[in-house]
């Protein structure tokens, strides 16, 4: 399962929402969660949208979960660099910085935080299979 974390600068939560309009379109994800996050930094939102991975973990977990983040960073276009990736299972992480090429997919955001969980997700919303001989499934 991926979590996607878009900060955004907007307004409100309806405008953070459409501004994720292009990537939930193209990738055929669902949105989680907004929260404003403007204490930060102000009129700044971050969504949180989901999807399901394709990846299946055998003998290697932490490879299924890097897998997953570069799978879906190289599916957002050929400009996006394939990512370093950190991984402590359950998870592994990137963030996309560059706001230049993230706002071609989502206007106003400056940053991009792509997760992959393994197993049971904190926020329940799904999870990446895990079928390795060690874990159950």
């Amino acid at each position: 399962m991926l979590l996607i974390t878009v900060v955004v600068e907007a307004a409100d939560e309806q405008q953070a929402r459409a501004a994720c309009d292009a990537l939930i379109s193209r990738t055929g994800a669902q949105v989680l969660d907004a929260r404003d996050c403007s204490d930060e930094e102000p009129e700044c939102w971050a969504v949180v949208i989901t999807l399901p991975s394709a990846e299946k973990a055998t003998h290697n977990v932490s490879a299924a979960l890097a897998r997953a983040v570069r799978t879906f960073v190289r599916g957002l276009g050929d400009g996006f660099p394939t990512p370093r990736v950190a991984c402590e299972p359950p998870t592994a992480w990137t963030v996309l910085d560059e706001p230049e090429l993230i706002n071609g997919l989502v206007p106003g955001a400056e940053r991009v935080l792509v997760e992959a969980w393994a197993g049971d997700d904190p926020f329940g919303a799904g999870t990446l299979r895990d079928n390795s001989p060690s874990r159950p499934s």
